[in-house]
């Protein structure tokens, strides 16, 4: 038998079920219901746009 990650739940809704979710919480794009999320997402202040990580070597 698999052993299934801890912590990890799915679930089948159905559409009524799913819809209310969707009044309550908001769509999928959406930080509330019915208030679409900004396109362009905040970047932490201390990374520019288009870094890179350096790897640290020993």
């Amino acid at each position: 038998m698999a052993d299934k990650p801890k912590g990890l739940h799915t679930y089948r809704l159905d559409r009524e079920s799913l819809e209310q979710l969707y009044q309550k919480y908001g769509r999928p794009g959406e930080i509330a219901p019915g208030v679409k999320a900004p396109r362009k997402r905040t970047v932490a202040p201390e990374r520019e746009p288009g870094a890179v990580p350096l790897l640290e070597q020993e």
